[in-house]
């Protein structure tokens, strides 16, 4: 492996452990201490590149070894560069209170490991006279929150009104739906840090992260408060093809959709048990749509009903138990038909109340 050629050098975080012996040598290390520097493949996870990344299984495009970002503090203190700089949703030094910067002040290029000095840009400017960027401590909590999950030393209270379960996901689980709530700010269904990364500095992507990190705090008032703009954004978009397909989905769109799909885990499950608390509450989003309802029918207009198979996605169980829950007169239900079609419609007061049963 050539240290000459950049993109070989950041690839060798990837690299089985036997090719390493070259690049151990190079830089005066035991072949253990440079193993310790990779990130390790997670068995079976084929499909999905899951790495080991200090302790924590992630997929492998959150590590962005090959777009580095410094923090010039850091770098005055001790001219090495971080391991976790290289993770995509830090963006923050929580030690020195500042923003990671990923291009030159002067020169305003892209940072690159082409360079033959940890400390200076190719243009010959000391990054670590770079001036500091003010920040407030609610855009220090999400790397601080990555910091503990990962055992390092962070400082301050991540957790301060932080959702409780939203805090015991897993490093990957929780990035998985934040991402998923930055995506829907942005207008994109099923985002990822590929998607939301490409097109702006880190600065740009920060801002993204500590819009969508805000969503858990203050559990779960901000939720609603994140679902009501969602249901606003979702009254200008027509889906006539999916109208009668769910009431959910045509109020709230990709984001009802992805509540089921990319977040259809159970550790997932507190986000669904609060929209269902979001739409019991709201007599807007969920009501039965206008062409299916029945004049002689004063409660199909004052309440709230969703179909059939939106019971069965929210509460996770299958027709056997909603037809059992109808028989024993635990759910109050409407019958309407489309075309040939036998639609059955669930009020939603009768979901919140058997979530608390089942």
């Amino acid at each position: 492996m050539d240290y000459e050629h950049p993109r070989q050098g950041c690839a060798a975080a990837f690299e089985a452990p036997q090719s390493l012996t070259r690049l151990a040598k190079l830089a005066g290390l035991s072949f253990a201490e440079i193993t310790k520097l990779t990130y390790p493949r997670i068995p079976g996870s084929e499909n999905m590149t899951l790495r080991l990344f200090f302790g924590q299984s992630v997929r492998e495009y959150l590590i962005q070894s090959n777009h580095p970002k410094i923090c010039p503090s850091c770098l005055s203190e001790s001219q090495y560069c971080r391991r976790i700089w290289e993770f995509s949703a830090v963006t923050m030094c929580p030690t020195h209170m500042r923003r990671l910067i990923d291009e030159c002040p002067r020169c305003k290029k892209r940072i690159s490991w082409s360079r033959n000095n940890v400390v200076l840009c190719p243009c010959k400017f000391d990054w670590r006279m770079s001036p500091a960027s003010p920040v407030v401590e609610q855009e220090l909590k999400l790397t601080r929150h990555i910091y503990q999950l990962c055992g390092l030393s962070a400082g301050g209270n991540s957790k301060r009104g932080f959702s409780e379960q939203a805090s015991k996901l897993s490093l990957n689980d929780f990035l998985t739906a934040l991402f998923f709530i930055a995506g829907q700010n942005q207008g994109i269904s099923s985002a990822t840090s590929k998607h939301l990364e490409t097109k702006g500095t880190n600065r740009n992507f920060q801002d993204l992260l500590t819009q969508a990190f805000s969503v858990f705090e203050n559990w779960p008032n901000n939720y609603f408060g994140f679902l009501e703009r969602r249901a606003v954004q979702e009254k200008g978009v027509t889906r006539s093809y999916q109208r009668m397909k769910s009431t959910l989905y045509r109020d709230f769109g990709s984001f009802y959709s992805g509540l089921h799909g990319v977040l259809s885990g159970n550790q997932f499950d507190f986000m669904r048990s609060a929209f269902i608390d979001y739409i019991t509450q709201n007599q807007t989003p969920g009501s039965l749509p206008v062409s299916m309802r029945s004049r002689t029918d004063e409660d199909s207009v004052k309440g709230q009903y969703v179909l059939e198979s939106d019971v069965r996605r929210l509460l996770g169980v299958d027709n056997v138990w909603i037809n059992h829950q109808i028989e024993t007169g635990k759910l109050k239900t409407l019958i309407r038909s489309k075309g040939k079609k036998r639609l059955i419609f669930i009020k939603v007061e009768d979901i919140a109340r058997l979530k608390t049963e089942h």
